[in-house]
């Protein structure tokens, strides 16, 4: 039970809560003059929130785990990768209550010491996540509810962990950089679970699956594909206009060119993503290039230029 919690759940969390909740923390920080003192001040906080982005995802994929284990048990090797299905939880049907409740008692007890607002984040996720799965809502059987959910609850959420860390959740509402950059993040997270949908549709198909992917069928996919792509390029142009401070220490032209960059990086992608015409697979991974070598690139260039 602890090697299936360690190696095959708690790696979700550092992999994805982790990584968008440093980056909500390094946004919120960049807009506060990356004032080192405020860390200081705030350390016990911070602590707190990276136990929380750690341990709270696990929760959301082992609830789903839990819940498509009767389906799990049909297929062998889906079978053995789900510890809900092991003869090991049937015999002690409570361990499967141990597994569930200690990340999300862990989330909880760390949240109290952040305060109220982070009380509210935490459940907020458990919420999402838990009906991300959970009959009769199930939101990864919803058309688009899916996606956005996913973007809340896996990525979004944890980037606004990260700014309300260091600022009261009012402050970080009204920073133009700040909610650029959680915009993307939930678009980001919307990506990741289209994208990771896309890669099994065949297969979902063949099991009647009702993601977003399967409802919509492969040539409306393409078409959410590129909007999201084409969304998250846009960002940059916001990002341009929400941070002021850059005319300070930017030329007229610079500025200018930058913002005919931003226009071109979208121009581009779309060109050449038209120019593959129907091979679905080939746009797919001409998106996931374009996101992988763009849109995070801006990511961190775009924190650092924060002033």
């Amino acid at each position: 039970m602890l090697t299936f919690i360690f190696k095959n759940r708690l790696l979700i969390g550092v992999l994805f809560g982790l990584p968008f909740f440093l980056f909500g923390l390094c946004t919120e920080l960049a807009i506060l003059h990356w004032d080192i003192a405020i860390l200081s001040d705030n350390w016990i906080r911070i602590i707190a929130a990276i136990i929380i982005s750690i341990s709270l995802l696990p929760y959301v994929w082992m609830i789903n785990d839990y819940f498509d284990a009767p389906y799990d048990r049909l297929d062998k090797v889906k079978g053995e990768r789900n510890y809900f299905c092991s003869s090991n939880i049937q015999e002690k049907p409570y361990l499967a209550w141990i597994l569930l409740l200690t990340p999300v008692l862990i989330s909880l007890l760390f949240s109290i010491v952040i305060g109220v607002e982070a009380i509210v984040l935490v459940l907020t996720t458990l919420i999402i996540g838990h009906f991300y799965s959970a009959p009769p809502i199930r939101l990864k059987e919803k058309m688009f509810l899916d996606l956005i959910s996913h973007g809340l609850y896996a990525s979004g959420l944890f980037f606004l962990l990260g700014g309300i860390v260091l600022s009261p959740f009012s402050l970080v509402m009204h920073q133009p950089v700040f909610l650029v950059f959680l915009s993307i993040s939930i678009l980001d997270g919307i990506w990741i679970q289209f994208n990771s949908q896309l890669l099994d549709l065949e297969i979902d198909e063949l099991g009647d699956q009702r993601t977003t992917s399967v409802l919509l069928g492969r040539q409306k996919s393409i078409v959410i594909l590129r909007a999201l792509i084409v969304s998250m390029l846009a960002c940059t142009t916001f990002y341009l206009v929400a941070n002021k401070s850059l005319r300070s220490y930017l030329t007229d032209s610079s500025y200018l060119f930058s913002v005919i960059f931003s226009f071109s990086l979208i121009i581009l992608y779309l060109s050449q993503s038209y120019k593959l015409k129907g091979d679905f697979h080939a746009i797919r991974k001409h998106s996931a290039w374009m996101r992988r070598n763009f849109v995070y690139l801006f990511g961190i260039l775009g924190v650092l230029l924060i002033k």
